[in-house]
């Protein structure tokens, strides 16, 4: 009896297991929603202005717009394109700055409200390298490839083209005239001017200072001449331009017709000046003459006060001093300050000047540097640069050029410089 209630209670045991099993409910996995993303996808380059965006998304969202941020460093100011229309997912980019460094992100804004960014994707050109100063002026010394750019915030930086480097710095505190590479005493000296009177003297071997001189006021333009500094400042007409023995520091001599000007030596004679004014309109242009012991001998003025091109900023001396070029437009004049005519420049609008043996080399606002023969001033060449040049120097077989990466202002005014800079080198 005991063996069957036994058998009888496993039965019912195992009857009672079978049927909890059968009744066990499996409760299925929680169904995952699609995140709301957008992915911007790998950059397409189609050419160094030019770059495609692509980008999808995931989750149930509608776009109203896509908004667009580009950068160009990593912890730059990010600035916005233009949108585009929610249904569209590509986007070009056709003014890519041409930086070192550009980043983008799209960010979607959906119909219901929300606001999605999507990954940050990078573009890098590490081949590009900027110097990272807003030139207002560069000087340069053939002698051993080295450059000097004066900054629109006071600084000067010396580049030595060899190595493709900035090997010196300095901060003055001031605002910069246009400067003069000159020797005294057997030594190369860097002068430069100053808004708070000073001329500072460096060492161009490695930009420290050496001694500096006081003109009195603000000094906007300086030469070296037969060891005496001239300068042009902002005291009243008769007296602003000043000479000034660089050894004793004693003014020599003092005249002027304008205040504040700009000046070039005249190249075979002792101490002859062009002068062109930077605060006047119309522009007077003005030739002065000195004896070589800064002794002052007589001065005259153009005939046309603003009849023709004159732009203190694209000016240099013609270097067999029969005559200088001016403006954008290449204005020729002799050295008796008549005005005989301009450069075949046609459409493009020149930017700066220097010359070889043969040639006036030209730098222009088509990503050209061109070539006039200098005496018949026949267009002779023409190199393509990948920027826009803003000074352009010979050196030996080489040309060296000092280029915006942007376009820039080059008419009469040409009153903002170039936001950043690279140095080009041409073969000839």
């Amino acid at each position: 009896m005991k063996n069957f209630w036994f058998l009888f209670s496993t039965i019912i045991l195992l009857t009672a297991c079978s049927s909890d099993s059968n009744d066990t409910i499996i409760t299925p996995a929680p169904t995952t929603e699609q995140e709301e993303k957008i992915v911007l996808k790998e950059i397409t380059v189609i050419d160094e202005n030019t770059i495609k965006l692509e980008w999808s998304i995931t989750g149930k969202n509608t776009y109203q717009s896509f908004q667009f941020s580009r950068k160009t460093s990593e912890n730059g100011v990010p600035e916005s394109l233009n949108q585009e229309n929610g249904n569209i997912f590509t986007k070009v980019d056709t003014n890519v700055p041409y930086t070192p460094y550009v980043d983008y992100q799209v960010v979607g804004y959906s119909s219901t409200g929300q606001t999605i960014k999507s990954n940050v994707v990078s573009y890098k050109r590490p081949d590009i390298k900027l110097l990272n100063i807003r030139p207002t002026d560069a000087l340069f010394d053939s002698d051993n490839g080295t450059m000097f750019v004066f900054g629109h915030a006071g600084n000067i930086i010396r580049y030595d083209v060899a190595s493709s480097s900035i090997t010196n710095e300095v901060s003055t505190g001031a605002t910069l005239g246009y400067s003069y590479l000159g020797t005294f005493g057997g030594q190369k000296e860097l002068y430069v001017p100053r808004n708070d009177g000073w001329v500072y003297i460096y060492d161009p071997n490695d930009l420290s200072l050496k001694d500096q001189i006081n003109f009195g006021s603000n000094v906007t333009s300086v030469v070296l001449a037969d060891n005496k500094l001239y300068g042009t400042t902002g005291d009243i007409s008769n007296v602003s331009l000043k000479c000034i023995d660089r050894a004793t520091k004693q003014i020599v001599s003092t005249n002027g017709s304008y205040q504040f000007g700009r000046i070039k030596k005249i190249p075979n004679t002792n101490s002859s000046f062009f002068f062109i004014t930077t605060n006047v309109s119309p522009t007077n242009l003005t030739r002065f003459n000195y004896n070589s012991d800064g002794t002052f001998v007589n001065k005259f003025d153009d005939t046309y006060h603003g009849d023709h091109p004159l732009n203190h900023r694209i000016f240099e001396s013609l270097p067999n001093g029969n005559g200088f070029l001016t403006a954008m437009e290449g204005a020729i004049y002799n050295s008796n300050l008549v005005f005989i005519g301009q450069l075949p420049s046609g459409n493009s609008g020149l930017s700066s000047f220097d010359f070889d043996a043969n040639n006036i080399i030209a730098g222009t606002d088509k990503k050209t540097i061109e070539f006039y023969n200098l005496t018949s001033y026949a267009k002779v060449n023409s190199i393509i640069t990948k920027r826009y040049p803003f000074k352009v120097f010979n050196y030996g077989n080489k040309v060296i050029s000092l280029s915006s990466t942007n376009i820039f202002n080059i008419n009469w005014s040409y009153a903002d410089p170039p936001e950043n800079v690279i140095v080009e080198i041409f073969n000839k």
